[in-house]
C-alpha cells in the first residue's frame, strides 16, 4: 500500500511537490503575455535601494490577480510602516489614507501617481495617516510617498502595486532589476535598487 510504503514525511513531501507544481503551472506570468524588456523598463521596485521583500502574491495569483480582474498586481510582504517609493516619476492624482479597518468588504487606503506617457501606479493597503504625499506634487522614482499598512483587503501586511492605463485596465509591467525577465514570482525574494536619481549605484 502506498501509504505504507511512504509514510507520513514522504506523504507530505509529494502532497508538497504536487502543490509546487501546481503553483508553477497555473499561477504567475502567462506565458502568451508580452511583458516589457527589463533593461528599458522605467519601473522599479517599490521600496527602497538595498532592501530585499518577498513577493507574497504575483501575476495569476493562488487569492486574488486572477486573469480579467486585475491579473497584472503585485503583493510585497513588509512589515507595517514599512517606506514605500515611487516606482516611477509622476504626479500624485489621488491619496485615500483615514481607513484602518481591514476584512473583504473593507475599502482600501491608496496612492496613485499619474505617469507623463498616462499610466498611473496604484500603491494600496497603506497605513492610516501613512501619505508623505499630496494631490498634485510631483514624485520621482525613488521618493518615499508612504508607509505600508495592512488596511482593507488584506490578509497580512503588505504591499499592493499595479499600473493601470488610461483606459484604467491593468497592464503587464516589468521591473529592471528583477532577473531575468523582469515580472516578480510568488514567494521569491527581490532586492531593491530604487533610489532618487544621483542615490542610485
Amino acid at each position: 500500500m502506498l501509504v505504507q510504503r511512504l509514510g507520513c514525511a514522504g506523504l507530505l513531501a509529494v502532497a508538497l511537490l504536487i502543490a509546487l507544481a501546481a503553483l508553477e503551472l497555473f499561477s504567475g506570468p502567462r506565458p502568451e503575455v508580452d511583458y516589457p524588456d527589463p533593461a528599458t523598463t522605467p519601473y522599479r521596485l517599490p521600496w527602497p535601494a538595498g532592501v530585499e521583500r518577498t513577493c507574497a502574491q504575483g501575476n495569476r495569483g493562488v487569492v486574488s490577480h486572477y486573469e480579467g480582474r486585475g491579473e497584472f498586481s503585485w503583493d510585497f510582504a513588509m512589515p507595517v510602516g514599512s517606506p514605500v517609493c515611487a516606482a516611477r516619476a509622476g504626479v500624485v492624482e489621488r491619496v485615500v489614507e483615514h481607513h484602518t479597518a481591514r476584512g473583504r468588504e473593507q475599502p482600501n487606503n491608496l496612492i496613485v501617481v499619474r505617469h507623463d506617457d498616462g499610466t498611473a501606479g496604484h500603491y494600496l493597503h497603506l497605513r492610516q495617516g501613512g501619505s508623505r504625499v499630496a494631490v498634485g506634487q510631483r514624485v520621482r522614482q525613488g521618493d518615499v510617498i508612504a508607509a505600508s499598512g495592512n488596511v482593507g483587503r488584506s490578509l497580512l501586511p503588505h504591499l499592493h502595486f499595479h499600473v493601470t492605463g488610461p483606459d484604467g485596465t491593468t497592464l503587464p509591467i516589468s521591473f529592471r532589476e528583477v532577473r531575468p525577465d523582469g515580472v516578480p514570482r510568488m514567494l521569491r525574494r527581490y532586492r531593491s535598487t530604487n533610489a532618487p536619481e544621483g542615490g542610485r549605484d
